[in-house]
């Protein structure tokens, strides 16, 4: 009975020795499976943003100062509305940040509804000054009626920062195609006209970056 009663147990373990080892590679891939979908998820919530040197005027709540971002090297800046926890920006630099974004439940009527934290600073890289010749203006996704000394036309409107009425710009900018229906942050050269027509602008204007194009 001792015997029978022992080969019982003996059979009872092997039984489960075996079930065990059949299970294993199932928990194995379970396992791998999970911590992919995990690693999947994180690199989901991560994203890549070049941060340019200089912040420029926007209107959120209130008029402010947003930062200027893109997703890659080709793609136009645009006003960045959020900010970003953990990063310290400063103005003249250009960065390259990794940041991991994350829903907001019920964010504010006036707040975004991600959050954007700094997982890593990939470059900093220092760029020169603005030159007293060039400035950074802000055109309007309408053109306007007006008149000058040539007749009636079509004027671009256009302010210097974000607080400011729009003016008519008589002028034309030098190398910008003009598209209704957006607004515009273009980095200008300005150059003075020697002996200018009567009926024309004294200063030269030329595009040296479009900054941002925001529908409207």
């Amino acid at each position: 009975m001792v015997i029978a009663r022992y080969g019982g147990k003996i059979k009872f373990m092997k039984s489960i020795a075996t079930i065990l080892k059949g299970a294993a590679p199932a928990l194995a891939l379970f396992a791998m499976t999970q911590c992919t979908t995990t690693a999947h998820a994180s690199a989901a919530d991560e994203k890549t943003f070049i941060v340019g040197p200089q912040t420029a005027d926007c209107t959120g709540v209130a008029p402010m100062k947003c930062l200027q971002v893109k997703e890659n090297g080709s793609g136009n800046w645009t006003n960045f509305y959020s900010n970003i926890e953990g990063f310290t920006y400063e103005p003249g630099y250009e960065y390259v940040l990794k940041v991991k974004t994350e829903k907001i439940a019920n964010p504010p009527a006036d707040g975004s509804s991600l959050k954007y934290t700094l997982v890593k600073q990939v470059s900093k890289t220092k760029k020169k000054e603005m030159a007293s010749n060039e400035k950074t203006i802000i055109v309007g996704p309408q053109t306007v009626d007006c008149s000058a000394g040539a007749g009636r036309m079509k004027c671009m409107q256009v302010k210097e920062n974000a607080s400011e009425n729009w003016t008519n710009f008589y002028s034309s900018i030098e190398g910008f195609t003009y598209e209704p229906g957006y607004e515009y942050v273009l980095k200008v050269k300005t150059e003075k006209i020697e002996n200018p027509p009567a009926d024309a602008s004294s200063i030269k204007y030329t595009l040296i970056e479009q900054v941002s194009k925001t529908k409207k």
